[in-house]
């Protein structure tokens, strides 16, 4: 009868030990959005310099967690006075995919957001130049409407998460029969 106490405690512990190790966060919504181990789950770190800001523009340094939606935000570039129509927001993002600093427009018309994207001479900046990778280092020119927004460097360090299995497998032999 030891040996079968001895077994089960074993059993026990092996499968709290995976439970612990496998354990995820409440959080379902990040898990959701993180599709492959080791993605970037947060910035931290973050600094920039700049050479030119506009005057009506401040710039706010985020590098938070990862949001509901897997959208990494680095820094936002915020106009002074929402009133002023023409000047939109700007949001730094980590880019997973393309392993890159992107920066998007906020409440924009589509042409708006599309020449932005293909980058013309009144709009430009969608892709950020990297310019060192530890810690990750990017040179973002911005520009709207033929104003220049933005010229500076962008640096920061990402958090990554992986999640370890274990799997362990017991057998046991000698069956005795017990009296």
């Amino acid at each position: 009868m030891g040996q079968l106490s001895i077994l089960l405690v074993a059993v026990s512990v092996v499968t709290y030990v995976i439970m612990v190790i496998t354990r995820t966060r409440q959080s379902m919504d990040i898990n959701k959005v993180a599709k492959r181990d080791g993605k970037a789950r947060s910035a931290f770190s973050v600094s920039e310099q700049h050479t030119f800001i506009h005057p009506e523009y401040d710039i706010v340094l985020d590098g938070g967690q990862i949001g509901p939606t897997g959208l990494l935000v680095i820094a936002r570039l915020k106009p002074k006075n929402a009133t002023i129509g023409t000047l939109p927001e700007f949001v730094l993002r980590w880019d997973e995919k393309d392993t890159h600093l992107d920066v998007d427009p906020v409440d924009v018309s589509k042409a708006g957001e599309s020449q932005f994207k293909k980058g013309t001479s009144n709009y430009y900046g969608h892709h950020a130049d990297k310019l060192h990778s530890g810690p990750r280092v990017f040179e973002a020119n911005i520009g709207w409407h033929g104003q220049p927004v933005y010229h500076g460097e962008i640096r920061f360090n990402l958090t990554r998460e992986a999640e370890a299995k274990v799997a362990i497998g017991l057998s046991a032999s000698g069956i005795r029969e017990l009296q």
